[in-house]
C-alpha cells in the first residue's frame, strides 16, 4: 500500500509539473528510481524492478535520438519502470503511449492541423529511412513551433490503470 501511495504521489507530481513547465524535474525521477530500486531490493522483486527501468531506459533513449521525447520523458519512464516492476510497467506503458497519441490527435484536429501532421509523419519516415535512426532536422521536440502534448499526463493514465485496473 504504501508503493502504491508513493508511485500514485510520484506520477501525478511529473504530471503537475510537466502540464505547467513542460519538464519533469531531474530530482523527481532520480528520487523515483531510487525509491523504486530500494523498495524492490527489500521486498523483493528487484529483478524485475531493474530489468524494467533498463527497458525503459532503452526505448526512452530511443525514442528522445528520433527527437520524439524529451530527456525528462526517458527519465520518467525508466523511473516508473523502477517503482513497478516490468509487468505492470509494461502495462503503464501501453496505456500512456495510447493516451499520448489520443491527447495529440485530439491537440492536433483541435487546432486544424490534422493534413500538416500527417505530412509531417511522413517527412519523418522519409528521414528515418534515408538516415537512419536520427532526429528530423525541422520536426522533433525540441522545435518549440511544433505542437506538444505532455507525456508526464499520459504516463499518470497508464500508472493509475496499471496499479488500479490491471491488476
Amino acid at each position: 500500500m504504501a508503493l502504491t501511495a508513493l508511485i500514485i504521489a510520484f506520477v501525478l507530481a511529473a504530471a503537475l509539473f510537466d502540464v505547467r513547465t513542460g519538464i519533469i524535474p531531474r530530482q523527481l525521477s532520480l528520487f523515483g528510481l531510487i525509491s523504486g530500486l530500494l523498495f524492490h531490493a527489500f521486498a523483493g522483486g528487484l529483478l524485475s524492478a531493474v530489468t524494467a527501468a533498463i527497458i525503459g531506459f532503452a526505448v526512452g533513449l530511443t525514442f528522445f535520438q528520433l527527437g520524439a521525447i524529451g530527456g525528462g520523458d526517458v527519465k520518467l519512464i525508466t523511473a516508473l519502470g523502477a517503482l513497478l516492476g516490468l509487468r505492470s510497467w509494461v502495462v503503464a506503458m501501453e496505456v500512456a503511449v495510447m493516451m499520448a497519441a489520443l491527447m495529440a490527435l485530439a491537440e492536433v484536429t483541435r487546432r486544424g492541423l490534422l493534413r500538416r501532421t500527417c505530412r509531417n509523419i511522413f517527412e519523418i519516415c522519409k528521414s528515418i529511412y534515408n538516415f537512419g535512426f536520427k532526429a528530423h532536422p525541422h520536426i522533433n521536440v525540441n522545435n518549440l513551433s511544433m505542437v506538444r502534448t505532455p507525456f508526464g499526463v499520459a504516463a499518470a493514465c497508464g500508472t493509475v490503470f496499471a496499479i488500479w485496473v490491471a491488476r
